[in-house]
């Protein structure tokens, strides 16, 4: 038996690339438009959701293609109910959720296994089942997807700042710092959203940081105690300084140095997204270094710049 990892992103990713949702509206029978919003009955390539509290009874023989299948109550198919599904499909049996039955005449098939019989005994939550599976396998739900994690040196002082999307239970945030990436220790926390598909942004100042190498991690602390890593974020001594990033109405990004550059220079142009619109690397020694951003569009951004030894810089600008 495997379990399934993956994340409320993933899984709300799976309903919104079908054609169409269809969602039960009370408890009512699978063939029965008036059972589902909108007012149809399930089709090819439908993603299917019960809800908590309602049942959907499957009766009779039902067959679909392509469809996702999310049961956060009950699906009953023990009125001699058989669902047959080709290989594309997915089923997902929620917590607490429940796929009953009574006979082996009740079943679920997938592409060309029988993944489930009434004979089996009710399906709980969480367990899903899909053309790879023997029949229905445990899947867990990741408490948090970061997105991004940057730390950058302003002065004495350190910013972290992180961005997360599908956050399930979130109670908070643990900011754990550390002189050799071994012996870590908390130094602040900060509140989570709870649960949401959104994408949110997070940040915390780690003020006189006097320490030559210093590296930062994030650990999301769900409110069922269980602990997510974020990858481990490093900044050591370097004499590289940034004295000015600015932009030309031309759409070209100005960097100046107060030393001459030596190490390779990493350049990166990202939006409020988190999204990195232009990347730029240089090789070779300067006090100024110019990036061409025409291919971003009007906005503000924060362009980081950084070198191969950990060290980085970021400034918000507008274009």
């Amino acid at each position: 038996m495997k379990a399934l990892f993956v994340t409320l992103f993933t899984l709300l990713m799976a309903t919104s690339l079908m054609a169409n949702k269809k969602t039960a509206v009370a408890n009512g029978n699978w063939s029965t438009g008036s059972s589902w919003n909108p007012g149809s009955a399930p089709a090819n390539g439908d993603s299917l959701i019960i809800p908590f509290g309602d049942t959907v009874l499957v009766s009779g023989n039902n067959g679909l293609n392509n469809v996702v299948i999310i049961v956060y109550g009950v699906l009953d198919l023990s009125n001699n109910g058989k669902l047959t599904l080709d290989a594309l499909s997915k089923v997902f049996i929620q917590t607490g959720a429940k796929l009953l039955g009574n006979g082996a005449s009740d079943q679920l098939k997938i592409g060309s296994g029988i993944k489930w019989k009434g004979t089996d005994g009710p399906v709980v939550g969480s367990q899903y089942a899909d053309n790879s599976t023997t029949g229905f396998d445990p899947w867990t739900v990741l408490a948090v997807n970061f997105q991004s994690f940057y730390i950058t040196r302003q002065g004495s002082n350190i910013q972290l700042k992180w961005s997360a999307s599908a956050e399930v239970n979130n109670a908070y945030y643990a900011i754990e710092k550390s002189t050799d990436a071994r012996t870590w220790n908390q130094i602040a926390q900060v509140t989570g959203a709870g649960t949401t598909g959104v994408v949110n942004n997070y940040g915390y100042t780690d003020k006189n940081s006097t320490n030559a190498d210093v590296y930062y991690r994030i650990r999301e602390v769900g409110t069922n105690g269980a602990n997510f890593y974020s990858a481990i974020r490093a900044l050591h001594n370097s004499n590289n300084t940034v004295t000015n990033i600015f932009a030309s109405p031309n759409k070209t990004i100005t960097i100046d140095f107060n030393s001459d550059v030596k190490d390779n220079v990493f350049i990166q142009l990202i939006n409020m997204s988190g999204q990195v619109i232009v990347r730029k690397e240089f090789s070779q020694a300067s006090y100024r270094l110019i990036v061409d951003a025409m291919s971003a569009g009007s906005g503000v951004y924060a362009v980081r710049v950084s070198d191969s030894k950990g060290w980085s810089e970021v400034k918000k600008i507008a274009l």
